[in-house]
């Protein structure tokens, strides 16, 4: 199983390292795409290896801003500390935050499972006070996320729109693809409309066509929102849509952490594993 994982992962992982994230976005850079790395971990119980996280982080700022590659950051709360308390994620987020302020860079927070939904999203406002360069993830399954994101609109945080990687009950999610599918089209109109620069990050090509659709026709600038997709998926939509000058930007992860993690979102959700296969050839 892991060889077949570590196949799978020269494709989607960019690397064990910060060098190798790196030059995966400098790959990028070269056909017009932007790029947002990530120190793949999570769920960190112990306040040493919380401050390892940071000063990865850190480190990883300043090779991006030394390499001059286009890139942003993103993380996960809980590789932060999030388990052990909310005080020390905000402030491990924030030390985060304020060296990227110094690149001119940004950080997005990644949103994990639901148990962890309210509190990403109570830090990212607090954090907003101060900091300007954060933004969020929001996931289209959850079915509290049309509440959210109109508060993260009126508080002008960016959001990252995706559909959502986690095993959730169906009291909380939706549970079948066409009502996530439609929840995810309803949520990115309004991030549109009344949104910060949000990104669409999504590998449909439908609802991408229909997202440029519904830019086109209510005048919305390409320079507003963003594309996202990951490492190694639709590689060709990436090219297509940055030769089209829409900002294409492409999730890059790294990382020792890369096994365990791929383990637990494969065990987590039989969709995950679909949609890599189906995705090999593309």
């Amino acid at each position: 199983m892991r060889r077949l994982l570590a196949f799978f992962a020269k494709r989607y992982i960019a690397g064990i390292e910060i060098k190798n994230a790196i030059e995966a976005a400098r790959r990028l850079n070269s056909l017009g795409i932007l790029a947002t790395i990530d120190n793949l971990g999570e769920n960190v119980s112990d306040i040493h290896k919380a401050k390892l996280s940071v000063r990865e982080y850190h480190r990883l700022l300043e090779e991006i801003d030394k390499a001059k590659v286009k890139s942003t950051v993103s993380l996960k709360l809980t590789h932060l500390g999030l388990d052990i308390s909310e005080d020390l994620a905000r402030a491990n987020a924030e030390s985060i935050l304020r060296k990227a302020m110094q690149y001119g860079n940004s950080v997005c927070l990644d949103m994990e499972g639901s148990g962890y939904t309210k509190r990403t999203i109570d830090i990212c406002l607090s954090l907003r006070k101060d900091y300007p360069n954060v933004s969020i993830a929001i996931q289209s399954y959850l079915k509290r996320s049309a509440a959210d994101i109109t508060l993260l609109n009126k508080n002008s945080i960016s959001v990252r729109l995706v559909k959502g990687a986690y095993k959730e009950p169906p009291e909380i999610a939706f549970a079948d693809k066409k009502d996530v599918d439609a929840n995810y089209e309803a949520l990115m109109k309004e991030l549109l409309l009344h949104g910060n620069r949000p990104a669409i990050a999504t590998h449909d090509e439908r609802l991408i066509n229909e997202a440029i659709r519904f830019a086109n026709d209510n005048a919305i600038g390409k320079e507003s929102f963003e594309f996202q997709m990951l490492l190694g998926i639709k590689r060709g939509l990436q090219k297509r849509l940055a030769d089209e000058s829409f900002k294409m930007r492409v999730y890059v992860p790294y990382g020792a952490e890369w096994l365990p993690y791929t383990l637990r979102r494969f065990r987590e959700r039989k969709e995950n594993i679909y949609f890599v296969l189906k995705n090999i050839f593309d």
